[in-house]
């Protein structure tokens, strides 16, 4: 084996020393990370950005710019800052339970401010599991405490979150107690007890104590509660507060159901008897309307009856009127007549109608005899011609006395 010239293990130490001398004097702060360094003369600087950054043989800490701190059900596949299973709480009734969720803190972007929390606790380990897991840890059980379990479990999870955040981000809030009566469930008998119930200012907002966090300039930019566990017992007893509660209210919904049915059946009982009632006055109404109508058609009928008999009254008056006139001018007429007749008789002593009944009697007079044989077919004996002068001598009688009768005067006037 040959030997190394001395000469070439000495410019190797040299190299070698330089290379290490150059690691101890330069370092790189990566992204998302920031990075104190402590000079050999006790000089602090911190490495915000990423790069080379001058050590000088000092000692360099490194730190997350983002702590995350992941409580849920099971193991995230991401590595986080803090890592646990569940935040045990205790209530204020004493129950137990878990609060499972996520968190994210971001440290101080200033370097007085980050030189204050390295000091404080030297690492990036110890300031989350010593400042950043103690905090949050804290604000949930005071917000626990806050509550029944039977509370966080049913109607106040959604305050649970906003309060634990609150207390967690801005400092724990000031309580005070206040007594109340409660029904104690192991006796069933109501006792007076002092719980501790947040105190607001005069703005109406929970006034908080000094926060941990906000003075070595830790943000909260992510805190979520994505579940809650609680302890058989509690589960046992929220189940049997739940079905008590169900019989009650379907004991009350019974009792409302009955008393609804019963309102209805007494509402359908006055429904059926106004029905009843009304259907009577519909008749009644019917009723009437039927009179009324039939009495309009009587004082109708009557009316008519009145205005007929007036109006026959009317025309009996007007016959009687043309009865009186019409009587009036018959005896004005029979009066002309008479008179001109009496004028007429008086002038020619009735002439006309005595020669007309005179022409009359004597067509008769005439007639008569001639049907008579006034001279024998058979003759015995002497002819002594007298049958022709006998009838002349009879018409001749007949006409005297009908003349006479009739006062008729055949003689001409001179």
């Amino acid at each position: 084996m040959n030997r190394i010239p001395a000469k070439l293990v000495v410019i190797a130490l040299l190299i070698a020393g330089t290379v290490a001398i150059g690691f101890m004097a330069f370092g790189i702060n990566n992204a998302g990370h920031r990075t104190v360094v402590q000079y050999p003369t006790g000089t602090l600087y911190v490495k915000f950005s990423p790069g080379i950054y001058p050590q000088w043989f000092g000692t360099a800490e490194i730190y997350n710019d983002v702590i995350t701190f992941d409580y849920d059900k099971v193991d995230s596949d991401v590595d986080s800052s803090i890592d646990q299973i569940g935040i045990p709480v205790r209530y204020q009734d004493g129950g137990t339970g878990t609060v499972y969720g996520k968190a994210r803190f971001s440290l101080p972007g200033d370097e007085e401010t980050m030189l204050h929390l390295h000091k404080a606790f030297r690492s990036n380990r110890g300031g989350s599991q010593k400042l950043i897991k103690s905090v949050t840890e804290e604000g949930m059980n005071l917000t626990a405490g806050l509550m029944s379990s039977e509370e966080a479990y049913a109607e106040k999870r959604s305050i649970y979150t906003q309060w634990a955040s609150q207390q967690i981000s801005a400092g724990k809030f000031q309580t005070k107690l206040e007594k109340v009566r409660t029904l104690d469930e192991g006796t069933g008998k109501t006792v007076t007890k002092n719980i501790p119930v947040i105190s607001y200012g005069e703005n109406g907002l929970p006034i908080h104590l000094n926060s941990d966090l906000a003075d070595y300039g830790i943000d909260v930019n992510g805190f979520q509660i994505t579940d809650w566990g609680f302890e058989p017992k509690t589960l046992n007893q929220i189940a049997t507060k739940r079905e008590a509660t169900m019989a009650i209210i379907t004991a009350i919904a019974n009792a409302e159901r009955a008393k609804q049915d019963a309102i209805t059946s007494e509402e359908q009982g006055k429904a059926n008897v106004m029905t009843a009632k009304y259907e009577k006055e519909v008749v009644k109404e019917q009723a009437v309307v039927d009179a009324e109508r039939e009495k309009e058609v009587a004082v109708i009928a009557a009316q008519k009856a009145v205005e007929v008999a007036r109006q026959q009254k009317l025309e009996a008056e007007q016959k009687k009127l043309a009865a009186v006139e019409y009587k009036e001018e018959q005896v004005l007429r029979g009066e002309g007549d008479g008179a001109y007749k009496r004028l007429v008789i008086e002038a020619d002593g009735a002439l006309a109608q005595k020669l007309a009944t005179y022409e009359r009697v004597m067509g008769r007079f005439a007639s008569a005899v001639e049907k008579q044989k006034w001279v024998p077919e058979i003759q015995m004996g002497a002819d002594t011609g007298s049958g022709g002068s006998n009838a002349m001598t009879l018409i001749e009688l007949m006409g005297v006395k009908a003349a006479k009768d009739l006062s008729l005067d055949m003689s001409i006037k001179k």
